[in-house]
Order: C-alpha cells, then sequence, then structure tokens
C-alpha cells in the first residue's frame, strides 16, 4: 500500500486526483492483477492473500486516502474470492492490528 505522506496528514477532502488515483492503482488495483496473473497458475487450487487495516472500517487519524484504499481491497478480496472459488482459489485479508508504518506514524 501506498499513499503520498503530506497528504495523510491533511483532511481527506483534500486528497488530490494524482494522489488517490495513485493509492488505489498502487493499494487495489494490484492485487487484482495479481490474482489474474496468479489464477492460470493455480489449476490444482490455491489461496491469495493480501493485508487490510482497521482504517477501512472505522475513520482513523491520519489515515486518510488509505482507508478508502484499504475498503476497495476488502471489496475487491469479496469479488474475487467469488470469481475464483469455483476454482479453489481462496481469496482473503488479514487485518493484523496497529502496526507501525508510514501511514500510521
Amino acid at each position: 500500500a501506498f499513499s503520498d505522506k503530506d497528504e495523510l496528514t491533511g483532511r481527506y477532502v483534500e486528497t488530490t486526483r494524482d494522489n488517490f488515483l495513485r493509492t488505489m492503482d498502487i493499494s487495489v488495483f494490484s492485487f487484482t492483477t495479481i490474482a489474474k496473473r496468479a489464477e492460470p497458475l493455480m489449476s490444482e487450487g490455491g489461496s491469495l492473500l493480501t493485508l487490510t487495516y482497521y482504517g477501512a472500517e472505522k475513520v482513523m487519524p491520519h489515515y486518510n486516502v488509505m482507508g478508502v484504499a484499504k475498503a476497495a481491497l476488502e471489496a475487491s478480496v469479496r469479488y474475487l474470492a467469488v470469481d475464483l472459488g469455483a476454482k479453489k482459489i481462496r481469496v482473503n485479508a488479514i487485518s493484523a492490528g496497529p502496526i507501525k508504518t508510514l501511514a500510521a506514524s
């Protein structure tokens, strides 16, 4: 996951379009791309795993656009799980709890 640090410390409403799109591309769409590329390699089933955070569910100070991105990532996980489940490919997101990261500092 990634977002410009300056935009995490401000208000979400001030997020720029460029940062929003970059954050969504890196933090959400990249997992969809991995799933698409991994699917042919998982002919006998498998598991795709990503990390999420509590900020996808509740507003967290200084998380801003990352919370929106993590919520989108969780929705993507649900849709990918339906798409790939028939091939015995599990898709899950783990929320490990607070971890000191750039977004959380």
